[in-house]
């Protein structure tokens, strides 16, 4: 949809403000370091070059980092520009008036027409799939939410269930590395080496399956309800058992190739490299950062289910017409008059199926019929949020940008530390030590530093991951609108209506249709809901019909006034018809008076030469009485 400017505002908040704000904090923290870094690179150039090229890549890592932020946050604090054609229709809009829009649809005006009819909806799709059917077992009602709500629940639910499964993987693959090295040679070395082994592999695989998660509000999630398979889980069950026996039985083999020194010198050797790796620790970090993000994942959909009352109803109303009118005036009045009376903050109605051959009935007994569905201008609903989505809300998207500045900051707190191991190692080379003065002087303290960048991925990752489950509960806004479907068919009736004292002498013809119509009509009041983004797309994003309510009073009113618009202009044609019967009764009292004086002319009928040829015809009751039963004058007949 384009930005159509008015003076009339639509009353759409920026959902944005408080995320913006503290995005924006965040930034400018980010700024301030960077600048900082920034300006140490002059200083350090005389005296330590590769430092000074640390602190500009960690420098301008911050700064951009910090701008993007900063400027991000600033965009969403900043006014939130919404057009006139705001929110997207539910369906293509056919109307004369309408934009050209360009936003996605869920829905078409046959299936409009079918909820409304059924009393059903079709956005609450059945889930496929065992393990989605088991997520919507844990959360009932979670079916009747937007789809990009429950994409991220099954998303969630998905790595959850991994985690697990790869948790109790790790302790059965413990548990067979000690079973298959019991009773071997080297059996503590070979159990130390794989448990290590074991414990980077479930970093990793944790590590990645928290930290990846696509952003919930594209396009792909708007559209397209996810699909969650046990392919995955599989997978972790058959690698849980394969991979330490195959393993295990690698370094077998290694062993058995080793010559009797080399197994003594590493049997010595492993207690001093077990503390280089840190991988207990990166371990807990991610659990700790996995449950909080899943807690607070699980508290904001639980508060959101509620929210809205499920609801599938509609109300009807059907009946019988049979009026002096054009058919197609039934479509034009309704559609025209009737529903532009009924819109709201003087906006068009968006119109989804307008057709009708009204137009051709223009013969006897020719048959008609026609359908129209109009939905009201939606009108921004603020609906009460319960205090656990508030509360959990507001605390994820801090501790989302918190992760994320401890991310960085642990980052630039690793990248220092890395310049330190390098003078340190060419110490190293310029005096002779031993093996355990090595490790204590350079390998410890580097696997310390590993870890340290190894724990800013992580909380980079979980920061990002929680931040974007947050924004999709700020950007959702509900709106309340009124749907209106109508099918009609009849038959018409035509007639002749002449002006003049009878067909011969007739100045005019007119057409004079009637018709005689079934109409069944439905209504229901819609909430609905989108998401909306910070840009100049905020809300060219699909629409989610989540509740039908009926709406006895609005449909009585819709009708109603049609009605009483159809007997308005009936009265006024009877009126004219009246007029017109009067007309032609005083002429013929006029022409009666003339013929009985025998001065036509001076009663103002017919010109003077033309007396002769009138006066030789003259009316008689008789032939009165058949004009006014021609006429349609049955009160006179």
């Amino acid at each position: 949809m384009a930005f159509e400017y008015g003076a009339q505002k639509l009353n759409i908040r920026n959902p944005f403000r408080f995320e913006g704000l503290v995005r924006s904090i965040r930034g400018a923290i980010l700024l301030a370091i960077g600048v900082y870094l920034l300006f140490q690179i002059q200083p350090l150039l005389g005296t330590d070059k590769p430092r000074a090229w640390v602190n500009l890549l960690i420098g301008g890592l911050f700064v951009t980092g910090g701008l993007k932020a900063l400027g991000g946050g600033l965009f969403q604090v900043m006014r939130f520009f919404v057009g006139r054609a705001a929110p997207a229709s539910l369906a293509k809009n056919v109307a004369r008036e309408a934009v050209n829009e360009r936003e996605p649809t869920l829905y078409n005006s046959k299936m409009l027409h079918n909820m409304l009819m059924s009393k059903s909806n079709p956005t609450f799709i059945e889930p496929t799939g065992w393990f989605a059917r088991a997520v919507h077992s844990v959360f009932p009602n979670l079916i009747v939410t937007p789809w990009p709500i429950r994409n991220v629940a099954q998303n969630l639910a998905m790595k959850l269930t991994k985690s697990f499964v790869a948790i109790a993987a790790f302790l059965v693959a413990s548990l067979v590395v000690t079973m298959v090295f019991s009773g071997t040679e080297g059996a503590d070395v070979g159990s130390t080496v794989i448990s290590l082994i074991l414990q980077a592999s479930l970093l990793v695989y944790l590590g990645l399956l928290w930290v990846k998660l696509g952003n919930p509000l594209s396009r792909s999630n708007m559209t397209t309800l996810g699909q969650t398979t046990s392919k995955g889980l599989a997978l972790v069950i058959i690698g849980a058992i394969a991979v330490p026996i195959l393993t295990a039985q690698g370094w077998l083999g290694f062993w058995d190739s080793l010559h009797v020194s080399a197994r003594q010198d590493l049997a010595g050797l492993m207690p001093l490299l077990e503390p280089v790796f840190r991988t207990g620790s990166l371990l807990t970090l991610t659990i700790v950062c996995a449950l909080a993000t899943a807690a607070i994942a699980v508290v904001l959909i639980k508060a959101r289910i509620g929210m809205v009352p499920i609801a599938t109803s509609s109300s009807e109303l059907n009946n019988s017409w049979r009026f002096d009118l054009h058919p197609r005036q039934i479509f034009t009045t309704l559609r025209d008059l009737v529903l532009m009376q009924k819109r709201q903050q003087e906006l068009p109605n968006r119109v989804y199926l307008d057709s009708n051959d009204t137009g051709d009935a223009n013969r006897e007994n020719e048959q008609f019929n026609g359908d129209l569905l109009v939905e009201i201008q939606p009108v921004v609903e603020d609906r009460e949020e319960p205090k656990s989505l508030r509360w959990a809300r507001a605390s994820g998207t801090i501790a989302g940008q918190i992760l994320l500045l401890a991310g960085a900051l642990l980052l630039w707190l690793g990248a220092d530390r890395v310049m330190d191991h390098v003078y340190a190692l060419d110490q190293l080379r310029a005096t002779r030590l031993d093996v355990d003065q090595a490790l204590n002087l350079l390998f410890v303290p580097a696997g310390a530093t590993a870890a340290i960048l190894l724990a800013s991925l992580l909380l980079l990752g979980f920061g990002r991951t929680l931040s974007r489950i947050c924004h999709l509960f700020w950007a959702e806004i509900f709106f309340k609108s009124n749907l209106f479907d109508m099918h009609c068919e009849g038959t018409v009736m035509r007639a002749t209506h002449y002006r003049g004292a009878d067909r011969h002498s007739a100045s005019s013809e007119q057409d004079v249709f009637s018709f005689d119509a079934t109409y069944f009509a439905l209504a229901t009041e819609a909430v609905s809901s989108t998401f909306a983004v910070s840009g100049q797309q905020n809300l060219e994003q699909p629409r989610y019909l989540l509740s039908l309510s009926p709406c006895d009073g609005f449909i009585n009113s819709v009708v109603g006034d049609l009605e009483d618009q159809f007997r308005r202009r009936n009265d006024e044609i009877k009126s004219e018809k009246q007029a017109d019967r009067e007309q032609r009764l005083d002429y013929i009292r006029q022409e009666q008076e003339a013929r009985r004086t025998g001065d036509m002319a001076a009663q103002g009928l017919v010109a003077p030469e033309q007396r002769a040829s009138l006066e030789s015809d003259v009316v008689s009751d008789q032939d009165r009485e058949k004009i006014a039963r021609w006429e349609g004058d049955t009160a006179n007949s």
